[in-house]
């Protein structure tokens, strides 16, 4: 599905990413762990084509960026980037309007809906329930529905690959607990999910795999039960942590 061969990004001569390379295949489910500032959205905004890379090869479901159109490819993965898209909102869109968006691969309404893709918004609806008023204006949702708004805008065209890059990073312990309980709803055979975030916390059980990422470069990869351990995350977060597993869920201690 995604192969990220010595992936590389330099910025004012200095490296973001270095070196990253990484295969990511159908069913897989994968975590992106890193503190802030350690390049985890600078990858996924190069996987996404946000950015180029300054060297390496991305390639998804077998084509490579750069030989084949990047608005097609762009087309199979469904991003859900909260920070970037609520900035060039529309101010006037309504939920409605902001799932319809997915279906036009754009962060506004610019065109009309056709008959087949009118039909898979109220299906979508329907199948929402806690969306009481489709006609409401998106500024006035709390921040959880937002975000789950936001998930069913990156999911209605049923894209091949699914990004959420720090999806619960306003959220409280309830809100959070309730996106990812929408997420699972809408697991899919053969796609796969990334999850970006800097809380191990905050990791679905599904997720299997993990990546884990400091300044830039990687410190493990590989199934998320292998590779979280004590000694890989306190290289990850810079500090000595303790990682305590308590019913496939992670927590880390700082030791003082």
């Amino acid at each position: 599905m995604i192969e990220l061969k010595q992936i590389s990004f330099v910025r004012n001569e200095r490296y973001i990413l270095e070196n990253i390379s990484l295969s990511i295949h159908k069913n897989q489910n994968w975590v992106i762990l890193g503190k802030n500032g350690s390049g985890k959205t600078t990858l996924i905004n190069i996987l996404f084509g946000y950015l180029w890379s300054t060297y390496g090869s991305v390639r998804i479901t077998g084509e490579t960026y750069g030989e084949y159109p990047l608005s097609e490819l762009q087309k199979k993965i469904g991003i859900l980037q909260s920070s970037y898209q609520e900035e060039r909102l529309q101010r006037s869109l309504t939920v409605k309007d902001i799932i319809a968006s997915g279906l036009l691969n754009s962060i506004g309404i610019y065109s009309e809906l056709s008959i087949e893709e009118r039909e898979k918004l109220e299906l979508l609806l329907a199948n929402n329930s806690w969306i009481k008023n489709p006609n409401q204006l998106y500024s006035l949702l709390s921040s959880g529905e937002k975000k789950k708004v936001l998930l069913l805008r990156a999911l209605i065209a049923n894209p091949e690959i699914l990004i959420l890059d720090e999806p619960c990073s306003s959220l409280d312990l309830a809100a959070r607990e309730d996106f990812f309980s929408l997420l699972e709803k809408y697991k899919a055979d053969g796609r796969c999910i990334i999850l970006i975030t800097h809380r191990t916390d905050e990791i679905p059980d599904y997720f299997d795999y993990a990546l884990l990422l400091r300044e830039g470069k990687i410190i493990a990869s590989g199934l998320k039960e292998e590779v979280f351990n004590s000694k890989n995350l306190s290289l990850t977060y810079g500090v000595n942590v303790e990682l305590i597993e308590k019913n496939g869920q992670y927590y880390t201690n700082v030791i003082r």
